[in-house]
């Protein structure tokens, strides 16, 4: 049976946790980098938005009062809360047995995550298909291909980015109610902040939720540890970054990308992160 790598990285910076999983990325591409199935955490809180989401209408007076970082993901999608999260990502290819075909990739990955929540007595379901969004900048507020829902309710939403024959599919797994927090900062844009609320809490869900009690990120990778084990016909063992990617890692993290408009500004992203044009 064939082994993969086992990361737990905990917490770390928003901009330091997407350039790790760039670098394994294209080092696994170059066959530097075995497959690997990684958790980690967010500290400061941060949100995430997609590659090529521009003016998230996010306030961002709010992020620096609350101390949220606003960061950018190698991969496509809408904005995503780390906040109260565990995040997952696997990186594997075509050698690996990843189907090439990105919603077939995404079924095999997914059912690894259901297999691991019916260890915990979840009941969840792939989504067939996209859903209507309903707000354009939440990723919990659209559906497609690679959403974990209960009763019609996400709590997990998950993209892609493909290097070579290599995937990156990271997702976010919610483990506590996020509604207030988003509130706080897409409320001032769009729908007013109740019509928020009732959009969210009629479309979003949680761990805690579902469950009625609190499971520990380590109950919680422990399941879907197994559950990928199932789906994906392997075994895993703990390992750790290598001194490569970690060099890797952290020149990703410095090197500057092409500039974003936001708020009628031009300003400059470091890869990873959203600089505040008022702080820099």
């Amino acid at each position: 049976m064939k082994s993969w790598r086992l990361l737990n990285n905990g917490h770390l910076a928003g901009a330091l946790n997407m350039a790790i999983d760039q670098a394994l990325l294209t080092m696994h591409a170059e066959e530097k980098s075995p497959p690997t199935l990684r958790f980690y955490k967010w500290h400061p809180a941060a949100v995430s938005l997609g590659y090529f989401q521009r003016d998230p209408k996010i306030d961002r007076s709010v992020c620096r009062k609350m101390g949220i970082d606003v960061v950018q993901r190698p991969s496509g999608g809408r904005a995503v809360l780390h906040q109260g999260d565990l995040t997952y990502s696997v990186i594997a290819g075509k050698q690996d047995g990843i189907p090439e075909e990105a919603a077939a990739a995404y079924q095999l990955i997914c059912e690894g995550l259901l297999m691991g929540f019916r260890l915990l007595g979840i009941q969840g379901e792939l989504r067939q298909g996209k859903e209507k969004t309903i707000q354009k900048d939440i990723c919990f507020l659209s559906g497609g291909v690679g959403d974990i829902v209960h009763d019609n309710h996400k709590f997990v939403g998950s993209a892609q980015y493909w290097h070579a024959t290599s995937l990156l599919q990271h997702g976010s797994i919610i483990l506590e109610s996020q509604v207030e927090t988003l509130v706080k900062l897409w409320g001032a844009n769009g729908a007013s902040p109740e019509n928020l609320r009732v959009m969210l809490t009629s479309r979003l869900t949680s761990i805690e939720e579902i469950l009625g009690c609190h499971l520990s990120p380590g109950e919680i990778e422990t399941a879907i540890r197994k559950g990928m084990e199932q789906s994906l016909g392997i075994v895993f063992k703990s390992g750790e970054l290598g001194t490569e990617e970690w060099l890797r890692a952290s020149e990703i993290s410095n090197q500057n990308v092409p500039q974003i408009k936001y708020r009628g500004e031009i300003f400059p992203l470091k890869f990873g992160v959203l600089r505040d044009p008022i702080n820099s």
